[in-house]
């Protein structure tokens, strides 16, 4: 196996792991209920993982691996759309990060 492959298998794992973890998709009306620290926690995971799977993409990128090019930027517009409810939850109660 090589190096590539192997940082490739690791990432697609690590990814695999974020997104399992990943809260599934709600709005931000089913957000408002959670308070402030845990809307801004929630917030910093999902920023967290929109890094983890650019780091994914920018390896199916450099491989040329057009099918995981489309899941990894799949995946990323996912976890944005998650990360702009939460975001909007946070501007309605008026939140700050802190």
């Amino acid at each position: 196996m090589t190096r590539a492959t192997v940082r490739s298998i690791l990432l697609s794992l690590a990814v695999l792991a974020v997104l399992a973890t990943s809260a599934g998709a709600v709005t931000s009306d089913e957000l408002v209920v959670k308070s402030c620290t845990e809307l801004l926690a929630i917030a910093e995971g999902y920023q967290q993982d929109v890094k983890t799977v650019d780091v994914m993409l920018a390896s199916a990128i450099d491989a040329g691996d057009l099918e995981r090019i489309k899941t990894y930027r799949l995946k990323k517009n996912a976890i944005k759309k998650q990360l702009n409810a939460v975001l909007k939850a946070i501007e309605i109660k008026g939140c700050s990060s802190r």
